[in-house]
């Protein structure tokens, strides 16, 4: 029971994808996530340089697809704009001497599975300063942005209020990284807190600099004012930066509220026809309650402190003609091995722009438990995920 408890949660961060940039095209232009994204922090609706750089991925120019995509543009007012992702993705994971089908959120008698996911967003802009942005989770049914823009202040600054994702580090998304899914099933490095939080955000743009910082209240202590940003420098031909994050830090020892801090460093480059990303991420939970399937330490106990390592490194090489390869090395553990995985990932990606708005990728992936961890029993796993990713 405890090596299909242990796979299952392991699936979860496996197959969950999330909406976040993707700073491989950023780094690809040397830009930053804002350049394309009416969010300052990247991810969901595009602005106009977004959608228009999407229109150009493409490797065959079909004329009709075209003009229909250019037509609808041209006759949708200016003060309105809306965006859509619609991913169908499925994924198989298998152990090596396992018997019987492992993974299949939707048919027990087979490895393969459903994992698509899809969302539907609009900005009206008020003025050419005020804006409104809501992005509905059409698969979850839950609203994941709504919040106000106040851009093109002072220094090219800009306020947001409402809902939003939370800035921190590398904003990784279609290679589903196990640095950053592991949180949303309980673990350590992501922050997609969408759902719950509500607050405000500062950002400036100076130039080469750039900075985004958020207070907000998370779901289990309303009350709590939790914080989160990240800065650095944004250049042509490289991007470094720092970032924070910490939850709960004034509420008293409780195992009821987990006191989160998360601190690192990231960047990417542009060699030519390689872009270079990494990111380097540490910190600590406070009273944290071990899980079932925890070895370590005794299940349902209460963790005084639990210290957090993890990196991502990966680069990826410019085929030509719209098509990508990428090779990712992943590395993420805590000093009780109580997450849901501790130990490294592998991942040979590739991704091609066959038509315009449309990307396909293929992910052939082997992750690797730490000596000890609560997974180790039935590793290594070895995973597929083919993604079909339209996207307007």
């Amino acid at each position: 029971m405890k090596r299909w408890t242990g796979m299952t949660l392991l699936l979860m961060l496996l197959a969950v994808p999330n909406l976040w940039a993707e700073p491989y095209l950023a780094a690809w232009k040397g830009v930053n996530c804002n350049a394309c994204h009416m969010n300052e922090t990247g991810g969901y609706i595009r602005n106009d340089l977004g959608r228009n750089y999407g229109n150009d991925l493409k490797t065959f120019d079909w004329q009709g697809i075209a003009e229909t995509a250019q037509a609808f543009t041209h006759k949708t007012p200016t003060w309105v704009v809306a965006g859509v992702d619609l991913h169908e993705s499925y994924g198989a994971f298998f152990t090596p001497g396992a018997p019987g089908p492992q993974f299949n959120p939707t048919n027990i008698n087979s490895p393969f599975g459903s994992l698509g996911r899809q969302s539907f967003s609009i900005a009206i802009k008020a003025n050419e300063a005020v804006s409104g942005v809501f992005t509905y989770r059409l698969d979850l049914n839950d609203p994941q942005e709504v919040f106000a823009l106040i851009s093109g202040l002072p220094s090219d600054s800009y306020i947001k209020l409402g809902k939003f994702l939370v800035p921190y580090g590398l904003e990784l998304a279609d290679d589903n990284s196990l640095v950053r899914d592991d949180l949303i099933s309980g673990g350590a490095f992501s922050f997609n807190s969408s759902s719950n939080t509500q607050g405000a955000e500062f950002g400036i743009y100076p130039g080469d600099l750039f900075f985004n910082g958020a207070t907000f209240n998370d779901g289990a202590n309303p009350g709590e004012l939790d914080f989160a940003a990240k800065g650095g420098v944004n250049l042509r031909s490289f991007t470094l930066g720092g970032t924070v994050y910490g939850q709960n830090l004034s509420y008293g020892a409780s195992a009821s509220n987990v006191g989160k801090i998360r601190y690192g460093a990231f960047g990417w480059t542009n060699l030519g026809p390689v872009v270079i990303l990494g990111e380097f991420d540490s910190g600590h939970d406070n009273n944290v309650i071990a899980p079932t399937n925890a070895i370590q330490v005794t299940p349902g106990t209460v963790v005084g402190q639990n210290n957090y390592t993890a990196y991502h490194a990966s680069f990826e090489i410019d085929l030509g003609r719209d098509m990508y390869l990428r090779f990712v090395n992943e590395y993420l553990n805590d000093t009780d091995l109580i997450d849901t995985f501790d130990g490294f990932r592998d991942v040979v990606s590739f991704r091609c722009y066959p038509v315009r708005n449309l990307k396909c990728q293929v992910d052939v992936q082997r992750m690797d438990p730490t000596t000890g961890s609560a997974n180790y029993a039935s590793g290594p796993y070895y995973g597929a995920t083919l993604d079909a990713y339209m996207f307007y």
